[in-house]
């Protein structure tokens, strides 16, 4: 059951506006979607937001919010609803986030006006619909922004390998860093780079072995060492590997 109390769509208040409400019956929940930007206060803790974002109030639960620096402007739908996709989906409640299809949302926001205004025998039914591809809709922009941050978090890596290939990494060390799966870290790394994170962090330790045999008198078991080798054999047997060459006769073309 889906039961619209109310709906509207291009809700523009002026500069300062701040709308706040704190009563533990209120039994409706609130979608509330930005199109500038705007703060919420959840908990005592403070959210600054962009233009197009979303937020999901569950009843009962203190209303905090307003714009940031402009005036405000949202689409807004106070509803009932025992559905699970709603109660119990992967949408969260109290917490706003960026949404991938703004327009397509503002859309959807529209022809739930449209439909809540008149009345035909498919009312009911045409409203759940738009709903679950209203909140289908949420959920993509959800995991958007998730695949997004895993993003981000593998060119962190990236960058870490590569300011220190000489440190001991391991898959598990840098799957448990990003809070992934051996086997998830592995694929996600070679499907986002083209190779995969160990052949990378080898390519690294030996870009930086070829910089110290070219421009440094350091000796090769240093060079192994630093580059987080172990033993100098194995150093040298990956570096020929690799180079076709002994790290003795690659510096010494270089000499």
């Amino acid at each position: 059951m889906v039961d619209i109390i109310y709906v509207q769509y291009n809700t523009t208040h002026d500069n300062n506006f701040i709308y706040y409400e704190d009563d533990p019956d209120r039994d409706w929940w609130l979608l509330l979607v930005t199109h500038t930007p705007s703060f919420f206060i959840i908990n005592d803790k403070k959210y600054i937001m962009p233009p197009k974002s979303a937020i999901l109030y569950p009843p009962s639960v203190p209303l905090h919010y307003g714009g940031h620096e402009s005036y405000f402007k949202n689409d807004w739908i106070r509803f009932y609803t025992d559905e699970k996709f709603i109660c119990d989906g992967t949408v969260p409640t109290c917490i706003p986030f960026e949404i991938k299809e703004f327009s397509f949302i503002h859309h959807l926001f529209k022809q739930l006006a449209s439909e809540n205004f008149f009345y035909n025998k498919y009312k009911t039914k045409t409203i759940i619909s738009l709903f679950e591809l209203m909140f289908s809709k949420l959920e993509e922009s959800l995991s958007f922004r998730s695949e997004n941050t895993q993003i981000k978090n593998l060119l962190s890596l990236r960058l870490d390998i590569k300011n220190d290939p000489g440190f001991d990494w391991t898959i598990p060390y840098m799957a448990d860093s990003l809070h992934m799966s051996t086997g998830y870290l592995h694929t996600l790394y070679r499907d986002t780079f083209g190779i995969t994170c160990m052949d990378d962090v080898i390519q690294m330790r030996l870009a930086l072995a070829k910089d110290y045999l070219q421009h440094s008198s350091v000796s090769i078991q240093t060079i192994a060492q630093n580059c987080g080798y172990k033993n100098v054999e194995h150093f040298s047997r990956q570096f020929k590997k690799h180079t076709g060459k002994s790290p003795r006769e690659y510096r010494k073309s270089f000499s």
